[in-house]
């Protein structure tokens, strides 16, 4: 070994021969080759014999096929798992109907409305009644529930209510199936590639709680036919296709008139873009489609169907739930006995177009057009004088794809607000106080306004924008 100036030449370390004595160095290599293990100088050396015992040829494939095996069922899995879940749904939802039944809707005006259509009168299906209630939802969803009740008397299910309920929403709940596809595909397209369709995403939708409790309590099935419709409006819109947006939107007004305020928000995005063309074709075909569905029933019997869908709920009165039960025997509730449509109207009108205006125009399928469709729909449940836990299956809904359709991650604080919708619904279900209904929705409602009016929250969890600019929110 040589020495220089500046210490030990490059060779003499090179050369230098490895120790042989017991330091921790050695003690260290003796527990490594106790466990069987080949040091890292001995696998990655040159040197062939200081290379460790090779892998045999069977171990070597046996881990080759576990690997390939493993990858499989995990993409069998990840496949397969959406369709187990939809499976489930359907036999779930059956299964609950079946299981805690109770008279409901169903059983006292659609079932009825249906059989007098099977029976020859399909134009005076409105004359069904149950006291001063009556059914105010729109004829569309009885052209299949007509079907399903037709195969139920077929097969003498007609006497066993429960049985035959089950049935109905089994069936119907294929349309829920849809709904939640194409909520899955607008989260996606708001956020700029498509969403991950895996069953915690499906489950945000069809496991809602105000879903099932609207359909499997209080029996309207019809409630995932019309949110497929409205979601259908939304899509066609965004793509520029204003005449096919108009139609399904007539269409789905012929399910609930409820829709008007899911779709407030479109309209008033139009007209503050100075899309008055595009609105007024939105509309009009909308108003096409739907006069041309009502226009046999009125034509028969005019008055039960503007009772029905228009004037019966000023008979109607304020019922446990409701905002307006805390103010009884007031000129507040002498005025909400007739007239609580034009106050839950007027305030959504007023709320959504000043939070378009806040943040300026904003293009149909974007992440904040579902956020004020969401307040705008909340407003029924907040102001009517009587309040049902499938009032909040509209804003429910839409909160949801506004919470997933947002940048960065979704753990983050508008998760709140479906829990506080859904907590309101199951409230309202449990015949709680007034109070305990509406300050779950009211809380909703400012969180939904915080953000559409720009106001950071930041005191919940902490929310990391993407990179990708094309998933940003236009406004």
């Amino acid at each position: 070994m040589t020495a220089t100036a500046s210490g030990w030449s490059r060779t003499a370390v090179r050369e230098r021969p490895l120790s042989l004595a017991p330091g921790p160095e050695s003690r260290f290599k003796g527990e490594i080759d106790t466990l069987g293990w080949a040091s890292v100088g001995e696998c990655h050396s040159s040197n062939p014999a200081q290379k460790g015992p090779s892998i045999p040829p069977i171990t070597r494939l046996r881990s080759t096929i576990i690997a390939s095996l493993t990858a499989v069922a995990l993409r069998i899995g990840r496949r397969v798992a959406p369709h187990l879940l939809a499976t489930a749904f359907l036999a779930g939802l059956a299964l609950a109907t079946f299981a805690f039944w109770s008279k409901s809707d169903l059983d006292l005006f659609r079932w009825p409305m249906a059989e007098l259509a099977l029976r020859g009168h399909p134009l005076l299906i409105y004359t069904v009644h149950s006291g001063l209630w009556r059914s105010d939802n729109g004829p569309l969803s009885l052209l299949p529930l007509t079907a399903v009740v037709a195969a139920v008397n077929a097969l003498g299910w007609q006497a066993d209510a429960p049985l035959r309920d089950a049935v109905v929403m089994g069936l119907f709940g294929l349309f829920a199936l849809a709904f939640a596809r194409e909520a899955v595909r607008a989260v996606g397209e708001a956020r700029g590639h498509p969403f991950p369709r895996s069953v915690v995403t499906w489950s945000a939708f069809l496991l809602a709680p105000p879903l099932w409790i609207g359909m499997v309590c209080y029996g309207h099935a019809e409630l995932p036919l019309e949110l497929w419709l409205i979601l259908l409006t939304v899509r066609q819109l965004s793509r520029g296709r204003t005449a096919m947006a108009g139609c399904l939107l007539g269409l789905a007004l012929l399910t609930q008139t409820a829709v008007l305020l899911a779709v407030l928000p479109l309209v008033l995005i139009l007209l503050a873009g100075r899309r008055f063309r595009a609105a007024a074709m939105f509309l009009g075909t909308a108003a096409i489609v739907a006069a041309a569905g009502l226009f046999p029933f009125l034509l028969a019997d005019g008055r039960d169907v503007i009772a029905s869908l228009v004037t019966y709920r000023g008979q109607v009165p304020a019922l446990g739930g409701s905002l307006w039960t805390l103010f009884p025997q007031t000129p507040v509730a002498a005025f909400i006995q007739h007239d609580d449509a034009l106050v839950f109207g007027a305030v959504a009108v007023v709320l959504t177009w000043l939070a378009v205006r806040r943040r300026g125009a904003t293009a149909p399928g974007s992440p904040r057009v579902y956020a004020l469709m969401a307040l705008s729909t909340a407003c029924l449940p907040l102001l009517a004088k009587s309040v049902w836990p499938y009032y909040l299956v509209d804003p429910c809904t839409f909160a949801t794809i506004w919470w997933l359709a947002r940048p960065g991650r979704v753990d983050n604080w508008r998760l709140y607000i479906p829990v506080l919708f859904s907590a309101a619904a199951v409230a309202r279900m449990a015949s709680a106080p007034a109070i305990c209904v509406s300050l779950p929705m009211a809380c909703g409602m400012a969180l939904l306004l915080t953000d559409l009016f720009g106001v950071k929250v930041r005191t919940m969890t902490a929310e990391p924008a993407l990179p990708d600019s094309r998933v940003s929110d236009p406004a």
